[in-house]
């Protein structure tokens, strides 16, 4: 009979890959110095994650916040509460040093990237709930995909978050959500 696994070895792997991530960045990072690291044998790392990825990618997981729920009533109010907070986690200097690292790693390595896509996902679950909302209160257009939307209101952010450190002028959040819903608002037939 199998023995169950241990929390405790668990949370040790996933503290050494978050420490080795943060000191060293994602190229510093490999089963052998999370094995080092945490104490905790190679086997009994793949008895918990079935890759070096999926070990990565849960480290990740426990360190970078998930968006609150906003759901005011009031669209613009609420994906404008939505993208003030993605702003300030991707501000934040731990996670900000780790942003072009994922992306570059995302855009090399299929695997880690189909992994990362599942962690952005769960990420943005609040936004879409928000378009969503938007679609069927009659704001959004509804001939539009939710993920365009939400690419088109992350995309100026991501931009600015990897060229300008993050810099955004007063009140330069809200204008770009104001713009995308002008952009996707449903077409009035005249």
């Amino acid at each position: 009979m199998a023995r169950p696994l241990s929390t405790d070895a668990r949370d040790k792997m996933l503290a050494a890959a978050q420490s080795i991530v943060m000191e060293g960045g994602l190229d510093a990072y490999t089963i052998d110095a999370v094995a080092t690291r945490s104490g905790v044998a190679k086997s009994t790392i793949y008895r918990h994650f079935a890759s070096s990825n999926d070990l990565l990618l849960a480290a990740l997981d426990d360190f970078v916040p998930v968006l609150r729920e906003v759901d005011s009533g009031v669209l613009r109010d609420d994906l404008g509460r939505l993208m003030h907070q993605f702003v300030a986690m991707a501000q934040e200097p731990r996670i900000h040093r780790l942003f072009a690292s994922v992306l570059q790693r995302a855009a090399l390595d299929p695997d880690f990237a189909r992994l990362q896509s599942a962690l952005v996902a769960e990420r943005k679950a609040p936004m879409r709930r928000a378009i969503q909302r938007g679609i069927a209160s009659g704001e959004i257009d509804p001939t539009i995909d939710v993920d365009t939307v939400a690419a088109m209101l992350e995309g100026p952010m991501i931009a600015r978050i990897v060229h300008d450190r993050g810099r955004f002028g007063p009140g330069e959040i809200d204008l770009i959500v104001e713009l995308v819903l002008k952009a996707v608002a449903p077409r009035r037939v005249r």
